[in-house]
Protein backbone atom coordinates (compact mmCIF):
# COMPACT_ATOMS: atom_id res chain seq x y z
CA UNK A 1 0.00 0.00 0.00
CA UNK A 2 1.08 3.44 -0.95
CA UNK A 3 2.65 5.65 2.25
CA UNK A 4 2.82 8.86 -0.09
CA UNK A 5 1.42 12.13 0.55
CA UNK A 6 1.11 15.10 -1.52
CA UNK A 7 1.79 18.53 0.27
CA UNK A 8 1.80 21.81 -1.86
CA UNK A 9 2.80 25.04 0.04
CA UNK A 10 2.49 28.29 -1.10
CA UNK A 11 2.93 27.12 -4.67
CA UNK A 12 3.34 29.99 -7.76
CA UNK A 13 3.80 29.86 -11.32
CA UNK A 14 3.73 33.07 -13.63
CA UNK A 15 4.08 33.16 -17.49
CA UNK A 16 4.89 37.13 -18.17
CA UNK A 17 1.97 39.05 -16.49
CA UNK A 18 -0.18 36.00 -16.16
CA UNK A 19 -0.32 34.48 -12.93
CA UNK A 20 -1.50 31.02 -13.42
CA UNK A 21 -1.34 29.56 -10.31
CA UNK A 22 -1.55 31.78 -6.97
CA UNK A 23 0.22 30.88 -3.98
CA UNK A 24 -1.53 27.51 -3.85
CA UNK A 25 -1.32 25.17 -0.65
CA UNK A 26 -2.98 21.99 -0.03
CA UNK A 27 -2.51 18.27 1.26
CA UNK A 28 -3.08 15.16 -0.08
CA UNK A 29 -3.11 12.50 2.18
CA UNK A 30 -1.90 9.02 1.50
CA UNK A 31 -3.86 6.07 -0.25
CA UNK A 32 -7.20 9.00 -1.13
CA UNK A 33 -8.00 10.50 -4.59
CA UNK A 34 -8.52 14.31 -4.61
CA UNK A 35 -11.26 15.79 -6.98
CA UNK A 36 -9.44 18.97 -9.05
CA UNK A 37 -11.79 21.58 -10.90
CA UNK A 38 -12.15 24.83 -11.74
CA UNK A 39 -13.37 26.67 -15.21
CA UNK A 40 -11.08 26.78 -18.09
CA UNK A 41 -8.11 28.60 -17.22
CA UNK A 42 -8.34 28.21 -13.64
CA UNK A 43 -4.94 26.71 -13.62
CA UNK A 44 -5.61 23.14 -12.88
CA UNK A 45 -2.83 22.23 -15.62
CA UNK A 46 -0.41 23.94 -14.66
CA UNK A 47 -0.84 23.11 -11.10
CA UNK A 48 -0.21 19.28 -12.05
CA UNK A 49 2.81 19.94 -14.71
CA UNK A 50 4.49 21.68 -11.38
CA UNK A 51 3.29 18.30 -9.54
CA UNK A 52 4.98 16.36 -12.33
CA UNK A 53 8.38 18.12 -12.17
CA UNK A 54 7.51 19.12 -15.76
CA UNK A 55 7.78 23.35 -15.11
CA UNK A 56 9.42 24.40 -11.84
CA UNK A 57 7.44 27.14 -9.63
CA UNK A 58 8.12 30.63 -9.60
CA UNK A 59 7.54 30.59 -5.35
CA UNK A 60 6.32 27.68 -3.66
CA UNK A 61 7.31 23.68 -3.13
CA UNK A 62 5.73 20.64 -3.71
CA UNK A 63 6.80 17.35 -1.11
CA UNK A 64 5.71 14.42 -2.75
CA UNK A 65 6.62 11.47 -0.08
CA UNK A 66 8.63 13.75 1.30
CA UNK A 67 10.98 14.62 -1.47
CA UNK A 68 10.73 18.13 -2.96
CA UNK A 69 10.22 18.63 -6.65
CA UNK A 70 12.88 21.78 -6.78
CA UNK A 71 15.24 19.48 -4.90
CA UNK A 72 14.71 15.87 -6.26
CA UNK A 73 13.27 15.86 -9.40
CA UNK A 74 14.68 12.75 -10.61
CA UNK A 75 13.04 10.71 -7.16
CA UNK A 76 9.79 12.39 -7.59
CA UNK A 77 9.54 10.98 -10.68
CA UNK A 78 9.87 7.73 -9.61
CA UNK A 79 6.96 7.82 -7.58
CA UNK A 80 4.60 9.38 -10.13
CA UNK A 81 2.51 8.72 -13.20
CA UNK A 82 1.32 12.20 -15.03
CA UNK A 83 -1.56 10.86 -18.03
CA UNK A 84 -1.78 14.45 -19.81
CA UNK A 85 -4.81 15.65 -21.19
CA UNK A 86 -3.30 15.25 -24.75
CA UNK A 87 -2.43 12.06 -26.06
CA UNK A 88 0.53 12.22 -28.39
CA UNK A 89 2.27 9.04 -29.47
CA UNK A 90 5.43 7.80 -31.15
CA UNK A 91 3.73 7.19 -34.59
CA UNK A 92 3.67 3.61 -36.51
CA UNK A 93 3.53 1.35 -33.40
CA UNK A 94 1.38 -0.92 -32.05
CA UNK A 95 -0.21 -1.20 -28.52
CA UNK A 96 2.36 -3.51 -27.35
CA UNK A 97 5.04 -1.65 -29.13
CA UNK A 98 4.14 1.30 -27.47
CA UNK A 99 3.65 0.27 -23.93
CA UNK A 100 7.73 -1.83 -24.48
CA UNK A 101 8.79 1.44 -25.60
CA UNK A 102 7.66 3.77 -22.66
CA UNK A 103 8.29 0.34 -20.18
CA UNK A 104 12.29 1.51 -21.50
CA UNK A 105 11.80 4.99 -20.83
CA UNK A 106 10.71 4.76 -17.38
CA UNK A 107 13.33 1.89 -16.83
CA UNK A 108 11.39 -1.35 -16.20
CA UNK A 109 13.12 -3.97 -15.50
CA UNK A 110 13.45 -6.13 -18.54
CA UNK A 111 12.42 -9.35 -16.83
CA UNK A 112 9.81 -7.34 -15.51
CA UNK A 113 8.14 -5.89 -18.59
CA UNK A 114 6.30 -8.33 -20.00
CA UNK A 115 4.19 -9.28 -16.84
CA UNK A 116 3.54 -5.25 -16.46
CA UNK A 117 2.57 -4.90 -19.89
CA UNK A 118 -0.01 -7.90 -19.46
CA UNK A 119 -0.90 -6.08 -16.12
CA UNK A 120 -1.66 -2.59 -17.38
CA UNK A 121 -3.42 -4.29 -20.04
CA UNK A 122 -5.65 -6.78 -18.10
CA UNK A 123 -5.77 -3.61 -15.50
CA UNK A 124 -7.27 -1.08 -18.30
CA UNK A 125 -9.15 -3.99 -20.61
CA UNK A 126 -6.64 -3.91 -23.36
CA UNK A 127 -5.82 -7.50 -22.97
CA UNK A 128 -8.59 -8.17 -25.12
CA UNK A 129 -8.40 -6.28 -27.64
CA UNK A 130 -6.26 -6.76 -30.97
CA UNK A 131 -2.80 -5.78 -30.84
CA UNK A 132 -3.47 -2.83 -33.41
CA UNK A 133 -1.92 0.30 -34.49
CA UNK A 134 -2.11 3.17 -32.42
CA UNK A 135 -2.79 5.71 -34.75
CA UNK A 136 -6.19 3.64 -35.10
CA UNK A 137 -7.20 4.04 -32.11
CA UNK A 138 -10.62 5.62 -30.83
CA UNK A 139 -10.56 8.02 -28.44
CA UNK A 140 -12.08 5.68 -25.52
CA UNK A 141 -8.86 3.07 -25.92
CA UNK A 142 -6.56 5.63 -26.81
CA UNK A 143 -7.08 6.96 -23.20
CA UNK A 144 -6.90 3.25 -21.95
CA UNK A 145 -3.49 2.95 -23.04
CA UNK A 146 -2.36 6.44 -22.29
CA UNK A 147 -3.64 5.11 -18.60
CA UNK A 148 -2.16 1.63 -19.57
CA UNK A 149 1.77 3.20 -20.17
CA UNK A 150 0.71 5.69 -17.06
CA UNK A 151 0.48 3.08 -14.74
CA UNK A 152 3.63 0.77 -16.20
CA UNK A 153 6.04 1.68 -13.24
CA UNK A 154 3.80 1.10 -10.65
CA UNK A 155 3.69 4.49 -9.04
CA UNK A 156 2.67 5.35 -5.42
CA UNK A 157 0.87 8.49 -6.97
CA UNK A 158 -1.20 9.24 -10.00
CA UNK A 159 -1.73 12.74 -11.60
CA UNK A 160 -4.56 12.20 -14.26
CA UNK A 161 -5.27 15.48 -16.12
CA UNK A 162 -9.01 15.21 -17.76
CA UNK A 163 -8.75 11.54 -18.42
CA UNK A 164 -12.54 11.58 -19.00
CA UNK A 165 -11.71 13.51 -22.00
CA UNK A 166 -13.97 12.83 -25.08
CA UNK A 167 -15.08 9.51 -23.75
CA UNK A 168 -18.57 8.56 -24.10
CA UNK A 169 -20.62 7.71 -21.31
CA UNK A 170 -20.13 3.87 -21.33
CA UNK A 171 -16.25 4.63 -21.33
CA UNK A 172 -16.35 7.10 -18.84
CA UNK A 173 -17.90 4.35 -16.28
CA UNK A 174 -15.08 1.90 -17.27
CA UNK A 175 -12.32 4.34 -16.17
CA UNK A 176 -14.48 5.48 -13.39
CA UNK A 177 -14.34 2.07 -12.23
CA UNK A 178 -10.58 1.78 -13.44
CA UNK A 179 -9.61 4.90 -10.91
CA UNK A 180 -11.44 3.45 -8.25
CA UNK A 181 -9.60 0.41 -8.33
CA UNK A 182 -6.24 2.15 -8.47
CA UNK A 183 -7.70 3.74 -5.00
CA UNK A 184 -8.11 0.77 -2.87
CA UNK A 185 -4.79 -0.39 -4.43
CA UNK A 186 -3.57 2.32 -1.99
CA UNK A 187 -2.52 4.74 -4.58
CA UNK A 188 -2.33 8.98 -4.20
CA UNK A 189 -4.08 10.28 -6.74
CA UNK A 190 -5.06 13.96 -8.11
CA UNK A 191 -7.37 13.73 -11.17
CA UNK A 192 -8.89 16.90 -12.90
CA UNK A 193 -11.92 16.98 -15.08
CA UNK A 194 -14.73 19.21 -16.21
CA UNK A 195 -17.12 16.35 -16.05
CA UNK A 196 -18.32 16.64 -11.98
CA UNK A 197 -20.64 13.62 -11.24
CA UNK A 198 -17.72 11.57 -12.84
CA UNK A 199 -14.83 13.33 -9.91
CA UNK A 200 -18.09 12.63 -7.23
CA UNK A 201 -18.32 9.13 -7.84
CA UNK A 202 -14.55 8.74 -7.09
CA UNK A 203 -13.29 11.29 -5.29
CA UNK A 204 -12.71 11.85 -1.21
CA UNK A 205 -11.84 15.30 -1.14
CA UNK A 206 -12.26 18.26 -3.81
CA UNK A 207 -10.01 21.15 -4.56
CA UNK A 208 -11.87 24.46 -6.50
CA UNK A 209 -9.55 26.60 -8.47
CA UNK A 210 -10.55 29.81 -9.74
CA UNK A 211 -8.15 32.29 -11.38
CA UNK A 212 -4.98 30.54 -10.39
CA UNK A 213 -6.39 30.72 -6.36
CA UNK A 214 -7.42 27.84 -4.08
CA UNK A 215 -11.33 28.72 -3.37
CA UNK A 216 -12.29 25.66 -1.88
CA UNK A 217 -10.89 22.55 -0.44
CA UNK A 218 -12.00 19.60 1.70
CA UNK A 219 -13.66 16.57 2.58
CA UNK A 220 -16.39 15.64 0.01
CA UNK A 221 -18.76 14.94 2.24
CA UNK A 222 -18.31 17.07 4.64
CA UNK A 223 -18.51 19.86 1.89
CA UNK A 224 -21.35 18.65 0.47
CA UNK A 225 -23.07 18.45 4.27
CA UNK A 226 -22.33 21.84 5.02
CA UNK A 227 -21.99 23.91 1.74
CA UNK A 228 -19.91 27.19 1.19
CA UNK A 229 -22.73 29.13 2.78
CA UNK A 230 -24.90 29.41 5.78
CA UNK A 231 -28.46 27.82 5.89
CA UNK A 232 -29.64 24.19 4.60
CA UNK A 233 -31.43 22.92 1.71
CA UNK A 234 -34.18 20.87 2.30
CA UNK A 235 -36.70 18.32 0.52
CA UNK A 236 -40.31 18.73 1.84
CA UNK A 237 -43.50 16.31 0.92
CA UNK A 238 -46.79 17.20 1.49
CA UNK A 239 -50.56 15.78 0.41
CA UNK A 240 -50.50 17.21 -3.18
CA UNK A 241 -53.92 18.95 -2.61
CA UNK A 242 -51.76 21.56 -0.93
CA UNK A 243 -48.87 21.82 -2.32
CA UNK A 244 -49.18 25.28 -4.21
CA UNK A 245 -49.91 26.47 -0.58
CA UNK A 246 -47.61 25.06 1.16
CA UNK A 247 -44.48 26.43 -1.60
CA UNK A 248 -46.81 29.72 -1.81
CA UNK A 249 -46.23 29.74 2.55
CA UNK A 250 -42.65 28.83 2.50
CA UNK A 251 -41.66 31.57 -0.49
CA UNK A 252 -43.05 34.23 1.88
CA UNK A 253 -40.65 33.05 4.85
CA UNK A 254 -37.19 35.73 5.56
CA UNK A 255 -34.50 33.46 5.31
CA UNK A 256 -35.93 31.39 2.19
CA UNK A 257 -33.80 31.89 -1.10
CA UNK A 258 -35.71 29.47 -3.27
CA UNK A 259 -38.85 26.99 -3.00
CA UNK A 260 -39.54 25.22 -5.70
CA UNK A 261 -42.27 22.12 -6.86
CA UNK A 262 -39.85 19.33 -7.74
CA UNK A 263 -41.31 15.85 -8.20
CA UNK A 264 -44.38 16.05 -5.94
CA UNK A 265 -42.38 17.71 -3.53
CA UNK A 266 -40.72 21.00 -2.67
CA UNK A 267 -37.02 21.86 -2.65
CA UNK A 268 -36.73 24.78 -0.41
CA UNK A 269 -33.11 26.47 0.48
CA UNK A 270 -33.06 28.77 3.32
CA UNK A 271 -31.01 30.74 6.09
CA UNK A 272 -32.16 28.48 8.90
CA UNK A 273 -29.84 25.85 9.55
CA UNK A 274 -32.41 23.91 11.38
CA UNK A 275 -35.74 24.40 9.37
CA UNK A 276 -37.57 24.90 12.13
CA UNK A 277 -39.07 27.89 10.78
CA UNK A 278 -40.48 25.92 7.67
CA UNK A 279 -42.06 23.42 10.09
CA UNK A 280 -43.26 26.04 12.41
CA UNK A 281 -45.04 27.47 9.84
CA UNK A 282 -46.67 24.84 7.78
CA UNK A 283 -47.93 23.12 11.30
CA UNK A 284 -49.43 26.69 12.13
CA UNK A 285 -51.46 26.52 9.01
CA UNK A 286 -52.10 22.87 9.64
CA UNK A 287 -50.18 21.21 6.84
CA UNK A 288 -49.40 17.53 7.39
CA UNK A 289 -45.81 17.13 6.99
CA UNK A 290 -44.92 13.65 5.01
CA UNK A 291 -41.25 13.91 4.54
CA UNK A 292 -38.83 16.56 5.68
CA UNK A 293 -34.84 15.61 4.87
CA UNK A 294 -31.85 17.58 4.21
CA UNK A 295 -30.77 17.80 0.75
CA UNK A 296 -26.76 17.19 0.68
CA UNK A 297 -25.45 19.64 -1.79
CA UNK A 298 -24.02 17.54 -4.74
CA UNK A 299 -20.52 18.94 -6.87
CA UNK A 300 -22.12 20.90 -9.39
CA UNK A 301 -23.85 23.09 -6.74
CA UNK A 302 -20.94 23.53 -4.67
CA UNK A 303 -18.69 24.34 -7.38
CA UNK A 304 -21.29 27.10 -8.81
CA UNK A 305 -21.60 28.47 -5.52
CA UNK A 306 -18.02 28.67 -4.85
CA UNK A 307 -16.84 30.17 -8.22
CA UNK A 308 -17.66 33.10 -10.25
CA UNK A 309 -17.08 32.45 -13.75
CA UNK A 310 -13.09 34.41 -13.49
CA UNK A 311 -10.36 33.18 -15.32
CA UNK A 312 -7.42 34.07 -15.09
Amino acid sequence: MAVTTIKISNLTRRFDQLVAVDDVSLQVAAGTTLGLIGPNGAGKTSLLRMLATLSMPDAGDVLIGGRSVLRDPRQVRRMLGFMPAEFGYPRGLTIHEYLEYFGSLYQVPTADLPQRIRDVKELTDLAARPDVAVRGLSTGNRQRLLLARTLLHDPDVLLLDEPASGLDPRARNELRAIIRTLATLGKTIIVSSHILPDLEDVSDSIAIMEAGKLVVHGDLQQLRQSGVEAGISVRIRVDSAVLQQAADLLRAIPGVHECRIHDQGLLVRSEDDGGNSLLEALIRERIQVQEFSREALNLEQIFMRSTAGRVT
